[in-house]
């Protein structure tokens, strides 16, 4: 595989960094004689070492006496990004050993109940066999999920057309298609739409958690104009297919992902308005707590979903899913 990247081989390192380990050591340890007992070295050599580290950089790194050394506020700032390279290193050599074992374990996954029901059923057997030796714990759920405090490791989750900062590693896995959908008795009532401005005060059913949501339906355009248009929201839910079934019955007009309704589009149960504009950024991404220590089996279902998961959630008119 060809190597990608900028080419290092013209900004050779100034610094040994056998010589940043010995100094991290000293500082760890307090002291050359301790620091020399933990690795096996001569004192004398350890101090050299040091000491040439120190004229590399032209600095003072450590102040010492016959009993004591102490770091200097340069000596400070070097350790601490000692610390960091070690890490680094360490991780690295965590990721190649991780590499050669066989994926095992219980890994803990939370996804939205729609995405449980339209792709899971078909994603997790084929994963399953592909490794036998995962075992897994699923949550479907569209709640808010702490990764940290409940111990998942894995969360599929859906984000908004304004992305909001997380401390969280973010993987883009697909865009599903989100659209404006209603029955074709609820069109013939209520006449064609063709603009968003004719949905003002209509019949609603809102895709969303929060009770306390102004009466809003916020669209996008294609070509990335947004508009806020005034509803009348009957239902509002979190749960697609308690949507569905109302947009079904000719209760409103409703905001669901394409994919949660390919048979009633293709049959013509369901009609979709205003293809250019929708509800939904529809992004999806999975987010999980750290770039650093992960064990084969999540890693391997991160790898798995991103392969898998956009082909099952893709909706081509008068195809329907893949």
């Amino acid at each position: 595989m060809p190597i990608r990247g900028k080419d290092m081989s013209m900004t050779p390192l100034a610094l040994d960094l056998n010589d940043l380990f010995l100094f991290s050591q000293v500082v760890q340890r307090q002291g050359f004689s301790a620091a020399a007992r933990s690795l096996g070295l001569p004192k004398s050599r350890l101090s050299r070492r040091i000491s040439l580290l120190e004229q590399r950089l032209e600095t003072r790194l450590l102040q010492r006496n016959a009993r004591t050394v102490r770091l200097t506020d340069a000596g400070e700032a070097l350790y601490a990004h000692c610390l960091a390279m070690l890490a680094e290193a360490q991780a690295g050599e965590a990721a190649v050993r991780q590499r050669r074992q066989e994926p095992s374990g219980k890994v803990r996954l939370s996804m939205p109940i729609a995405i449980a029901d339209a792709a899971l059923s078909r994603l997790l057997p084929a994963f399953m066999q592909r490794y036998p030796k995962v075992r897994l714990s699923v949550q479907a759920s569209n709640r808010q999920v702490d990764l940290l405090e409940e111990g998942v490791d894995v969360v599929v989750r859906g984000v908004g057309f304004e992305q909001a900062s997380s401390s969280l590693v973010q993987v883009s896995l697909c865009t599903a298609q989100w659209g404006l959908l209603a029955a074709p008795a609820w069109v013939a009532q209520e006449g064609d739409i063709l603009l968003p401005q004719q949905l003002e005060g209509r019949g609603s059913l809102l895709f969303t958690a929060q009770e306390g949501d102004a009466d809003v339906l916020l669209l996008r355009h294609d070509s990335g104009i947004c508009q806020d248009v005034r509803v009348n929201v009957l239902l509002r839910s979190d749960h697609v297919q308690t949507l569905k079934q109302a947009a079904l019955a000719g209760l409103g007009v409703a905001g669901l992902p394409l994919y949660s309704c390919a048979e009633e589009l293709a049959d013509g149960r369901l009609q979709l308005l205003l293809p250019q504009w929708r509800p939904k950024d529809g992004r999806l991404v999975m987010l999980y707590p750290t770039r650093r220590g992960l064990s084969p089996a999540v890693r391997v279902l991160i790898d798995f979903f991103k392969s898998q998961l956009p082909g099952l959630l893709e909706y081509r008119s008068g195809q329907g899913l893949n």
